[in-house]
């Protein structure tokens, strides 16, 4: 890897790992759900600090080139972020639709309690 490219990379995720927690700093990102992002940034900072340590386990596991291994991650972190994503919209639409159901009921306990006014019969 050469040394630019090596540089680029460490300020690359740098900035991601600041970006991400500035976000969580203001309140635009839970910490919760940033966790995936601060592990990819910190995972992208030591590979390229060490570069070597990619290389020798992308030939442990048995890899043609470095570069299908890093393609493979890279696949494997859209997968795990896809799946974490789609947690997050399940539990969002199940919390909808308690609160749509809840709603619902506040609105039919109000209508039993307020009086039933008739246009038609006005005798005041």
């Amino acid at each position: 890897m050469s040394h630019v490219l090596q540089c680029l990379c460490i300020a690359l995720s740098l900035s991601l790992l600041i970006y991400v927690l500035y976000l969580v700093k203001r309140d635009k990102l839970q910490l919760r759900y940033s966790l995936l992002w601060l592990f990819l940034a910190v995972s992208v900072f030591f590979c390229s600090l060490i570069p070597s340590m990619l290389f020798e386990l992308s030939q442990f596991l048995g890899f043609e080139t470095p570069s299908n291994f890093i393609f493979f991650c890279a696949a494997l972190v859209l997968l795990l972020i896809s799946l974490n994503l789609s947690s997050i919209v399940s539990r969002q639409m199940i919390s909808i639709k308690n609160l749509t159901q809840k709603i619902a009921l506040l609105e039919h306990e109000l209508a039993q309690d307020r009086p039933v006014v008739n246009d038609r019969n006005n005798d005041w």
